[in-house]
């Protein structure tokens, strides 16, 4: 069966066709297509089309990901076409950013299940209520969505709605969902954009504002650093710091540049700072409206990975004067200097707002491990790795040493076991609600 045709929107707005012809992947803008429909900051309008060996990075950026993308190919194989476009052609409907794709002819206002947020994050079954809404099979345009049974087994289930990004981790790492809440908290509280968080009542269950719409409903181009570096997916820990401060000079216009550098050095310093192992290229991205408006993207996707023994020993995915380290402070302010362009207060004082930001959010750690007991053990390991990554961003580190001992002058030095069991419904009353930011 041949591959399909695609026909590709921008901003609702037909822009151009996808198809693969030989062994190539062909995208070809309508000759009617204004010059600011672009489908990426990397691919302007023009007549001659561009072709690939493998689909463009920008219509990969949102295709589901590793082992979901493998299970849906094996899931859906026996009975379709499971290629690059097929997959596509089913998640492409809604995707993050301005892009949109379906199949040739097809409508873009295919309906779409209904997902009752407040009662979703209210409940204290909140992770079932959500699995059992992916089951219905929703086609989301982020990293995979899967049958409930399948996600229960073995990878997390996000899922898109109009106004925010929905998910929940997989149950072999517990917390996960209630761990990126505190880190998004951390960026906030630094002064990086973060979009509004919402925890359900349970801390099983994290939505997250969408931030490529406006409040009246525009759509913005969103393109992550993997694409914009003509990488795919897979590629997305094939890149360094480096990298990042290269493209933003490309691509970021000039009235924003020095406030994207700036939050891009708060953010390297909160990855570093909370040992967030997943900082790669798929995790840093550009959001515009037009190409004189291009800024460092708001944060998403933050989390304290190290503090899973399974992920204790992981380090930063991308390098830094080639080196990854968690104790990069040093490097961290040679890079502020070198390819930032920042000066020397600049940094100290991101480095002191960082830091002050973690002991601002570490109560809130100590307040949801008495809330729950399935999440002290990790909240612990958490506060372990914040405690080292305050001296490792410190601008003469160059190793991660423990320089306050957060977890003692909280509370949680004790060596209690907890025995090996998920329960996220110790108070099914959710008495410790969410906040919306």
């Amino acid at each position: 069966m041949p591959s399909p045709i695609l026909d590709v929107y921008v901003k609702n707005a037909l822009a151009g066709t996808l198809a693969q012809e030989d062994n190539n992947y062909v995208f070809s803008y309508l000759p009617s297509t204004p010059p600011d429909r672009f489908v990426s900051l990397t691919m302007p309008v023009r007549l001659q089309s561009y072709d690939w060996p493998t689909l463009h990075p920008i219509f990969q950026m949102n295709l589901p990901e590793g082992h979901q993308k493998e299970t849906l190919r094996r899931k859906f194989g026996p009975v379709a076409t499971v290629d690059d476009l097929s997959l596509l052609a089913l998640t492409g409907r809604r995707t993050i950013g301005r892009v949109q794709v379906v199949p040739q002819g097809d409508s873009l206002d295919a309906p779409q299940p209904e997902l009752d947020l407040a009662k979703l994050l209210s409940s204290s079954d909140a992770e079932h209520l959500f699995l059992d809404y992916v089951e219905q099979g929703l086609a989301q345009g982020v990293s995979g969505v899967m049958p409930k049974s399948l996600v229960r087994d073995h990878d997390k289930a996000t899922v898109t709605t109009d106004q925010f990004v929905v998910k929940t981790g997989p149950f072999d790492v517990p917390g996960l969902s209630l761990n990126e809440f505190l880190c998004l908290e951390v960026a906030r509280r630094a002064g990086l954009e973060v979009p509004e968080s919402r925890l359900s009542a349970d801390g099983s269950v994290l939505a997250v504002r969408r931030f490529d719409r406006t409040a009246n409903g525009v759509m913005l181009g969103l393109e992550d650093f993997c694409a914009l570096k003509g990488l795919s997916p897979h590629e997305k820990y094939s890149g360094s710091m480096e990298d990042i401060a290269k493209l933003l000079d490309i691509y970021v216009g000039r009235d924003f540049l020095t406030p994207s550098r700036e939050q891009l050095l708060r953010l390297a310093l909160v990855n570093y700072a909370l040992h967030n192992a997943d900082a790669h290229l798929k995790n840093y991205a550009l959001l515009y409206t037009e190409t004189t408006d291009v800024k460092l993207a708001p944060v998403y996707d933050i989390v304290t990975v190290t503090a899973y023994p399974e992920f204790k020993q992981d380090l930063p995915a991308l390098t830094l004067y080639g080196k990854k380290t968690w104790g990069a402070g040093f490097w961290l302010a040679r890079y502020t200097a070198q390819w930032l362009k920042l000066n020397t207060a600049a940094a100290k004082d991101a480095v002191q707002i960082v830091s002050q930001a973690i002991r601002d959010v570490a109560p809130m750690v100590q307040e949801y491990a008495r809330q729950f007991d399935w999440f002290r053990e990790t909240a612990k390991r958490m506060l372990d790795a914040w405690d080292a990554g305050i001296g490792g961003i410190q601008p003469t580190a160059k190793s991660a040493v423990p320089v306050e001992g957060l977890r003692k002058r909280l509370g949680l030095s004790d060596e209690k076991r907890i025995a090996k069991k998920r329960s996220p419904y110790v108070n099914r009353d959710g008495g410790f609600s969410h906040k919306s930011r």
